[in-house]
């Protein structure tokens, strides 16, 4: 689906969401079911813009390994742009069947920092990727499947100092697979409204010439509620009997295996190269105070609200606008907070001298506590209390440290026959003297909560031969 105007050239990336029903088999008569795939990301405050560009994604069946296209066109996805929700890359028919894991082809990550000059990453096995869920999912005969891929930005782009001052910068993939059903983060998509029914409507892609693309693959089913808001071109509420076939809408909303519940659905009239809506991502700047808070425009649309300026967003009461963390739930205006990350989407108000203004529609923050690094040699495993101490030296701190794995998420990094093979283990596949990354909230106790432990080091799993990632500072 044609993104936000925001998201033309950092379009969406490689993951499965709604799905609408799908014929059962193909003209072959082989079985089929439809796939749509999600792309969201973490946060990272080295850069302003990661820029990944994504050349195929592929299934991998369990049994013979055949590999079943998904997406094969390369298209270039600016993560930090969607921290604070997922979007769409695309929906796809495809033979059903028993998958063990993701491939993915990155051919190029930039990193973008505002006055320096671009820099281009290191690409580890040529950015072949192979990713391996926890167990096996299954496309089923007109079934739909819908999964989305959190690329980790933060965790992906290492840092390494040489020993003359300088810098490199590697991408090692750190990448979550989240079958539907897990937390997924909402999602933002727009389009054309086709097949108009009392419960909702089908959103279908339109092409750069702004025609629809009327197959089964590119639509989605958008199921529409009592908790549904819809609102015009004004940002003002309207009744769900003015969305008709033929209009332009943006659609934000959760996912799932039938279809995308909208929580907001905002109509942007029969020609949207005259509409006013868009979407801004940046931080707050100023605490919300009764109706409006100040965000910095990071991202936007440029000819309407110049980039890096300062933003007004006014939350006006009676339109229906509302707040929401990233996973879909309401929470309090009183919760944009300075230096908070947020979306706001709505009718921008050019202004001068630095002084544009939004109506939102809607507000999305990330309102969760940026992790901590501890990067070390393991020295200590105590597998009955799920805990690890880590050896650290660095510029600032030498010594142990305790972390608890208990509810952790543990990777393992590798290349394996020229490929990066990303591989969850437990805390039994740990040896002392491995490297780790671990990616800690500091909870006031001794041993530090771990959210996600990297490792790149030799496991039992890992196949004799393998190329380890290196990790660590």
């Amino acid at each position: 689906m044609k993104l936000l105007k925001l998201f033309k050239l950092v379009s969406l990336f490689f993951f499965l969401t709604v799905l609408i029903s799908c014929s059962a088999t193909d003209s072959n008569h082989t079985p089929t079911g439809k796939v749509t795939l999600l792309i969201t990301d973490g946060v990272t405050n080295e850069f302003d813009e990661v820029n990944l560009t994504v050349r195929s994604v592929s299934f991998l069946g369990e049994n013979d390994g055949h590999e079943t296209i998904v997406f094969d066109e390369s298209r270039v996805i600016n993560l930090l742009a969607l921290q604070n929700h997922s979007d769409l890359m695309v929906t796809a028919v495809i033979a059903a069947g028993t998958y063990d894991k993701i491939r993915l082809h990155v051919t190029k990550v930039e990193l973008v920092k505002e006055g320096h000059a671009p820099i281009i990453t290191k690409l580890p096995a040529n950015g072949k990727v192979d990713l391996n869920p926890r167990g096996t999912f299954e496309v089923i005969p007109n079934g739909n499947l819908t999964i989305e891929l959190d690329v980790d930005a933060e965790k992906s782009i290492h840092i390494v100092k040489k020993g003359n001052g300088d810098y490199s910068y590697n991408f090692r993939p750190v990448v979550f697979v989240n079958i539907i059903g897990e937390d997924l983060k909402l999602v933002l998509l727009d389009g054309q409204v086709v097949a108009r029914s009392e419960t909702g409507f089908q959103l279908c892609e339109v092409s750069d010439e702004e025609e629809v693309v009327h197959h089964d693959d590119a639509c989605l089913d958008v199921l529409l509620t009592e908790n549904t808001v819809v609102q015009d071109d004004l940002i003002d509420i309207v009744s769900p009997m003015e969305i008709n076939d033929g209009n332009f809408v943006t659609v934000l909303g959760k996912a799932n295996e039938k279809y995308i519940a909208a929580l907001h659905v905002v109509l942007e009239g029969n020609d949207k190269t005259a509409s006013n809506l868009a979407l801004f991502t940046g931080d707050v700047i100023t605490d919300f105070d009764v109706d409006h808070f100040m965000m910095d425009a990071d991202d936007g649309d440029d000819v309407m609200v110049q980039p890096l300026s300062a933003l007004t967003v006014a939350v006006v009461d009676g339109s229906g606008v509302r707040v929401y963390d990233k996973y879909g739930d309401v929470i309090d205006a009183g919760a944009i907070l300075v230096g908070t990350a947020a979306d706001a989407f709505g009718l921008a108000e050019p202004g001068v001298d630095n002084a544009s203004k939004i109506k939102a529609a809607f507000v999305i923050l990330d309102n969760e506590e940026m992790a901590d690094k501890v990067s070390g040699t393991i020295a200590v495993i105590d597998q009955t209390q799920s805990q690890l101490t880590v050896t650290v030296v660095n510029d600032s701190f030498s010594g142990d440290v305790c972390v608890d794995t208990k509810d952790a998420i543990i990777y393992i990094l590798a290349v394996v026959d020229g490929k990066v093979v990303s591989k969850e283990i437990s805390i039994f596949n740990l040896e002392v003297g491995m490297r780790i990354d671990a990616y800690v909230q500091d909870n006031g106790l001794s041993c530090q909560l771990a959210e996600v432990v990297l490792v790149a080091d030799p496991l039992a799993v890992t196949p004799i031969g393998a190329t380890l990632l290196v990790t660590g500072n």
